[in-house]
């Protein structure tokens, strides 16, 4: 990244938002080019920020699967920087850093796959841990063993729209948007980027204390970020400057928007049914768990016959 900001800082700044749309003008190559590693600068950041977020078994097994993402717009971002250095080497500008970058991303990218393969492999070990790990805290209750996951799974996609809907949303507005000035899609944009994450704790809250209207807001508001990831897909599309990571990163986070939606769907039918005491957080979690186990062990003692 440090590579990319030596290249980026030889080049002038764009001098007006109307010169980053591309033109078969040779002149803007270096301003346009300045943006571009720029950009690239900004998707590394939300990278490296997603990789922040996992932590049990659950959440190893989605990381496998969001490295090889990672792979592929690393690849992406290889041929995007191959597009630019051979423009600017049209130009009086020296492409020596961009150089290097390429051969540095080409590595990386390999890393990270070779990663991701080595992480697929221990995830498929490790499924299996994740069952135990939910018989050890529920036991045998083959139902509220598969609500219990379901639920997981649907506070796994809330802390993947942490790096695909929040993290992605601000950099595009520091990047892109703001630059445009204010207009109702930035304004959307940012209050939609805004609400983000108090929504997603919002979404946790409904799920540990089973509220309906808290989940129904949730799903809502979620059909909004679909609207708000539209806009950016809109804005992104530039004549024949296509900001390809981008692009991918947007449908990525509308799939998990998507599946986020219908996990809380599920998660909502299932409430009233026994799950509540095994997803609380904090004070409550240790006081429903016994209770609920106490009420388990009444019902299996009511059931003993007396050796009277």
């Amino acid at each position: 990244m440090a590579v990319l900001q030596s290249q980026a800082s030889m080049l002038p700044k764009p001098s007006s938002n109307s010169v980053l749309t591309y033109s078969t003008d040779s002149t803007h190559i270096p301003e346009l080019a300045a943006d571009r590693l720029g950009r690239i600068k900004w998707e590394n950041i939300a990278f490296v920020g997603f990789q922040t977020v996992y932590q049990n078994t659950a959440e190893i097994l989605a990381l496998s699967l969001m490295n090889v993402i990672c792979a592929v717009l690393g690849a992406l971002e290889v041929v995007d920087g191959n597009k630019w250095l051979g423009r600017l080497k049209t130009t009086k500008y020296p492409t020596d850093p961009l150089a290097l970058a390429e051969k540095l991303e080409i590595a990386l990218s390999v890393v990270i796959l070779a990663f991701a393969c080595a992480l697929a492999y221990l995830s498929y070990e490790m499924s299996r841990q994740f069952g135990w790990n939910i018989y050890k805290k529920i036991g045998a209750d083959v139902q509220v063993q598969r609500m219990y996951r379901t639920f997981q799974f649907f506070v796994l996609a809330l802390k993947i729209d942490i790096f695909t809907g929040f993290m992605v949303s601000i950099f595009y507005l520091i990047q892109f948007a703001l630059k445009q000035g204010i207009t109702w899609e930035s304004g959307i944009q940012l209050v939609v980027t805004i609400l983000m994450l108090p929504m997603l704790y919002f979404a946790r809250t409904a799920g540990s204390t089973e509220s309906t209207g808290r989940m129904i807001a949730f799903v809502t508001f979620q059909c909004v970020v679909i609207v708000h990831y539209g806009l950016i897909l809109k804005q992104t599309f530039e004549p024949d400057n296509f900001w390809y990571t981008w692009i991918v990163l947007v449908f990525v986070g509308i799939a998990t928007d998507l599946i986020t939606i219908a996990l809380g769907i599920i998660s909502m039918r299932n409430f009233g049914k026994g799950l509540k005491p095994y997803v609380q957080r904090g004070s409550n979690k240790t006081k429903l768990q016994d209770m609920e186990m106490n009420s388990k062990s009444k019902a299996r003692q009511s059931w003993r016959i007396d050796d009277d």
